[in-house]
C-alpha cells in the first residue's frame, strides 16, 4: 500500500547522539560471509524444494553490513561528522546544505566487492536532505540526494551544517549476502512466469526469511548492489521516467506518451544502496525510521556507474 501521505521522518533520541572522536581516520576491512550460508534449510521450511533451481538461477551476490557503535571512528562509518576534502563543495537543496546519511572508504570493502565495478580506492559519501526529505518521485526534488566520490587522502573531519539532523555516529561491519528479487521488481515478476502458481505464493515468505538470516537480529538490511528489497512497486521504471523528467507521484508519468520510449533504458538502472530502517540495538531505544519502517535506495545506470559518475544517482523511498 502506498504510504506517501505520512510524511517521513528519522527518529534518534538527541541524548544518544554520538560525535566521531578528532584525528585521522584510516580505512580497516571490516567483512565476512553473511550470517548464513546454507540456504537448503529455507526452502525446506517453505516447501519450496521443487523450485531451488529456478529460483536460485536469479540470485544475485550484495555487500551487505549492520551498524555498530565499534568503530565510528573510522573512515566507513554511518552519521556523525563527514571526512571531506578541504573547501568541499557540500551539496545543497533549495538552499539548504544536505545531511551526512554514510561514507564508505572504497578500501575496507575492496575484496567483497570486487565483481561490482566500484573504484577500489578513495571515499563515497551519501547525502540526503533530512529536514524535506524528499520521496524521490518528482524531477524537481532531484537535489535532495547526493553522492561524492573522492580520493581519501587528506581529509578534513567536518561537522555536519544543520546540526538538529545529525545521524547517531555508528561504526559499519560488512559481510556477503545473497538476494533474491522481491515483489514489485522487474525480476520477480520473471522469476514467477517460471514457476507453478502455488510455489509462487510460498516465495512472498521464502524470501524474507532467506535475506533476514543473513542479517544480524534487530538489524536493518542494509546492502550495496544486489537485489533491491521491495516494499512497493518497480523502482527501476520509477528512477528511468523520473530522471527523464516525468512527475511520478500520481499516474500522469506513467501514463505519458514517453513512457514508451523511455523504458528501453529501465534495465540499465541498478541499486547502488539500500538503507533500511533500523533499531540501533546498541543504542537502546533509539532507531532510524524511514516513513513507516520503510528503506531508502539509490539507484544508477551501469553507464554512470562504470564511469564513476555517482552525482548521476536518483533515490526513493518506499514503506509499508
Amino acid at each position: 500500500m502506498p504510504c506517501r501521505s505520512s510524511p517521513p521522518f528519522v527518529r534518534a533520541p538527541r541524548s544518544l547522539f554520538f560525535r566521531v572522536r578528532h584525528g585521522t581516520a584510516e580505512c580497516q576491512s571490516r567483512w565476512a560471509d553473511g550470517m548464513t550460508t546454507d540456504v537448503s534449510a529455507t526452502f525446506e521450511d517453505h516447501g519450496l524444494t521443487a523450485a531451488k533451481a529456478t529460483i536460485l538461477e536469479f540470485e544475485q551476490p550484495a555487500l551487505g553490513f549492520a551498524l555498530t557503535r565499534a568503530g565510528h571512528d573510522r573512515l566507513s562509518h554511518f552519521g556523525g561528522k563527514a571526512h571531506v576534502p578541504e573547501g568541499f563543495a557540500w551539496p545543497q537543496n533549495r538552499g539548504r546544505k544536505l545531511d551526512l546519511l554514510l561514507q564508505i572508504c572504497l578500501a575496507d570493502i575492496r575484496g567483497p566487492h570486487q565483481n561490482n565495478r566500484l573504484p577500489g580506492d578513495g571515499v563515497l559519501s551519501f547525502f540526503y536532505d533530512l529536514e524535506d526529505q524528499p520521496w524521490g518521485y518528482d524531477p524537481k526534488n532531484l537535489h535532495g540526494f547526493y553522492v561524492s566520490y573522492f580520493d581519501s587522502r587528506d581529509l578534513v573531519v567536518t561537522e555536519n551544517p544543520n546540526v538538529e539532523y545529525v545521524l547517531p555516529s555508528m561504526g559499519l561491519n560488512f559481510f556477503r549476502v545473497r538476494t533474491l528479487p522481491r515483489q514489485g521488481s522487474r525480476a520477480y515478476d520473471r522469476l514467477v512466469g517460471r514457476i507453478d502458481a502455488d510455489l509462487a505464493d510460498r516465495y512472498f515468505d521464502f524470501v524474507e526469511d532467506f535475506e533476514r538470516n543473513q542479517y544480524p537480529p534487530g538489524g536493518g538490511m542494509h546492502r550495496f548492489f544486489g537485489h533491491s528489497a521491495n516494499i512497493q512497486g518497480d523502482m527501476q521504471l520509477e528512477a528511468q521516467l523520473v530522471t527523464n523528467g516525468l512527475y511520478c507521484g500520481d499516474s500522469s508519468g506513467y501514463n505519458n506518451p514517453r513512457r514508451r520510449e523511455l523504458e528501453g533504458g529501465v534495465e540499465d538502472w541498478t541499486l547502488l544502496l539500500q538503507l533500511d530502517s533500523d533499531e540501533l540495538s546498541d543504542h537502546g531505544d533509539a532507531e532510524i525510521m524511514w516513513g513507516d519502517t520503510g528503506m531508502l535506495y539509490f539507484w544508477m545506470r551501469q553507464q554512470d556507474l562504470e564511469r564513476g559518475s555517482f552525482q548521476k544517482v536518483w533515490m526513493t523511498m518506499q514503506c509499508c
